[in-house]
């Protein structure tokens, strides 16, 4: 019984965990210098991870709408696991959780940019 306990805690406590455990090889892009700088990213395929309401309230141009709980399954509809990935997210843990999930599908290059923060006038 005591060892279950443990085991149960153990386990519980690498689930809790996860989500903040570092990306290997996983590379930051900043959206400005994105914007500046598109004519070098075009042969990134750029995936935007927030839902589709979400997206198409304000869509950014050229980059493909795949929400996060759609990525496991419709990921072979856009993407090459050769293609370089620039996966857009509101924030860190929906990135990460995006880059495991295309890790395991045998995706090599990835990289991360947090969605432009919104300006206040």
């Amino acid at each position: 019984m005591m060892g279950f306990m443990l085991l149960s805690f153990i386990l519980g406590f690498f689930i809790a965990v996860r989500p903040f455990w570092p990306q290997p090889n996983l590379k930051r892009i900043d959206y400005e210098e994105f914007l500046r700088q598109q004519s070098v990213y075009r042969q990134y395929k750029v995936i935007d991870i927030r839902d589709a309401t979400d997206y198409w309230a304000d869509p950014t141009p050229d980059t493909i709408n795949i929400s996060l709980g759609r990525l496991a399954f419709t990921w072979e509809k856009y993407l090459l696991r050769e293609d370089n990935v620039i996966i857009m997210s509101p924030g860190v843990l929906q990135s990460k959780k995006a880059a495991r999930i295309l890790r395991k599908r045998g995706f090599k290059c990835l990289y991360v940019m947090k969605y432009k923060v919104d300006v206040i006038s």
